[in-house]
């Protein structure tokens, strides 16, 4: 059964604080909570913690035209690096204009670009042709010059120029998410010092995070049945060794990184198992039900990893690699409460956001965090 609750929308935040680490901490471990801010997170890491994070950039993927509007989700033929043409994948409205097959075209910023609506791909996404010149401009380029940050629906506000920064990570690095991993957005310089000093070291992984972040769960009696996309993901060679050597808990910076951390185990079992693949399936855990070491699985894979993961996890979930999660508060309905649900248990999920409720905490992208621990 999936937990859900009511979020009153004056707790949603709007705007990012103006310093960074000053969010406020959760913190949960065996039944109990604490408090502090992000500042002092080193102080509830262990020494010899492992930390790893999501170093995706979120991509101005969002083009808006009046009350029309276009939202890169996946490119279909071509690549952010890439000139023109190419097919893109995006949401879009108002849906009775695109259907028409209609086109629009921007003219700005030295560029000329048009999206000429050629299909549904799937009930969610259209399918687009797009080109520009001067041609030889690369996606990622056009899009920096006209496209807006991404920010998600429940910030009832349009994207600023202080979005461009603060909706991107201190990590953030390589481009190609349409959504922050927002547990990253509270680092900075100060935090990472502090973790270091304290011998805690922090390892990347990347996970492109596309709209299934912001897609609710349909059904809450049969969860299973959610669609979940696939979202590329690499691991490079430092990271995995440090994985396979690591002595001390596993801690994730978000969901996004807990996705692909786990999905390295099931990867290496399929691996083990005769099965040369890079693809990790929606529910592994059900279908493989491995009791396989995590060193075992870990030492099968090949470094660097690159591959893709639908990995869906629901309450009964085992945990294979993660021990701590620094998690920000989430949307009720969506996967990634049933991902912290699964992580700490309906009554620690029921004891976490009750408080965070009661004490004022702020909540979803721009809010306050959480670190917690699985038992």
């Amino acid at each position: 059964m999936l937990w859900s609750y009511e979020l009153p929308p004056d707790r949603i935040a709007q705007h990012p604080l103006t310093e960074r680490d000053q969010a406020r901490l959760l913190i949960y471990a065996q039944g109990n909570i604490t408090e502090s801010t992000f500042l002092h997170l080193a102080q509830y890491l262990p020494e010899g913690a492992l930390l790893i994070y999501n170093d995706s950039k979120v991509v101005p993927a969002r083009l808006r035209q009046g009350n029309r509007e276009f939202l890169l989700t996946r490119i279909e033929e071509g690549g952010w690096n890439q000139g023109s043409p190419q097919r893109w994948r995006g949401l879009f409205r108002p849906g009775k204009f695109w259907r028409k097959g209609e086109a629009l075209v921007w003219e700005e910023a030295g560029v000329h670009l048009k999206v000429h609506w050629v299909g549904e791909a799937n009930e969610r996404e259209g399918l687009f042709e797009v080109s520009w010149s001067p041609p030889q401009l690369s996606a990622l380029q056009v899009l920096e010059r006209l496209g807006e940050v991404p920010l998600p629906p429940y910030v009832e506000r349009e994207a600023s120029s202080e979005d461009r920064e603060r909706y991107q990570t201190f990590f953030a690095r390589l481009p190609g998410s349409v959504a922050a991993p927002t547990a990253g957005l509270h680092f900075t310089q100060a935090v990472l010092e502090s973790l270091q000093r304290k011998g805690i070291m922090l390892y990347p992984v990347t996970l492109h995070v596309g709209i299934g972040t912001f897609l609710p769960i349909q059904r809450m009696e049969v969860p299973e049945e959610h669609e979940v996309g696939e979202e590329w993901f690499y691991v490079p060679l430092h990271t995995l060794m440090a994985l396979r050597k690591a002595s001390g808990p596993i801690v994730c910076v978000g969901t996004t990184s807990l996705r692909v951390i786990e999905s390295l185990y099931w990867l290496g079992v399929l691996r083990l198992q005769g099965q040369n693949v890079i693809q990790v399936p929606k529910f592994p855990w059900k279908d493989l039900a491995s009791d396989m070491p995590a060193s075992q699985a870990l030492a099968a894979l090949p470094a660097p990893v690159r591959g893709t993961t639908a990995l869906y996890v629901l309450p009964g979930y085992p945990f294979k690699l993660v021990r701590g999660l620094i998690t920000n508060f989430h949307l009720p309905g969506s996967t990634l409460l049933a991902l912290v649900q699964a992580f700490i248990g309906l009554e620690g999920i029921q004891k976490v956001y009750r408080y965070a409720l009661e004490q004022g905490f702020r909540f979803l992208s721009y809010g306050d965090t959480s670190l917690l621990w699985r038992e």
